[in-house]
């Protein structure tokens, strides 16, 4: 039997980690990235399989989860011009986050997949971001 994992959903997203800053069309709008803001990365799911009590059997399923914590070292700040085609822009300072759910799989001897664990990730891979748009 073969065991692997296997991930879908996956998507990036940014997480504020301070207010926004917003401006109309041609003016230059800042932002600053306080030293000492924390974001927390977790990975969590569960685990299923049988419980043997006595003379009993049954199925379980035990929730876990794990997380830690990135923590900005300096302070940054940033400048962007909104753009004369945009009426009003705003400037975020952040971290990206990349969301995945998974399994753990085990193929059987007749072919089929029995999921041994499944969960979902929350996990910050970049950290110091800007970005800026209409919202």
């Amino acid at each position: 039997m073969t065991t692997g994992y296997d991930f879908s959903g996956s998507h990036n997203y940014y997480r504020d980690l301070e207010p926004r800053s917003g401006g109309d069309s041609g003016t230059t709008i800042s932002i600053t990235f306080h030293k000492g803001k924390t974001t927390t990365s977790t990975v969590g799911g569960a685990v299923s399989g049988e419980a043997k009590v006595v003379f009993v059997k049954a199925s379980a399923s035990f929730d876990y989860h794990f997380a830690w914590q990135w923590e900005n070292s300096s302070t940054y700040t940033w400048s962007w011009k909104v753009p004369n085609n945009m009426s009003h822009g705003y400037l975020h300072a952040g971290v990206k986050v990349k969301y995945t759910k998974w399994n753990y799989n085990q193929t059987q001897p007749n072919c089929t997949t029995k999921v041994l664990r499944s969960g979902s990730a929350r996990l910050v891979y970049q950290g110091r971001e800007t970005w800026h748009g209409k919202s």
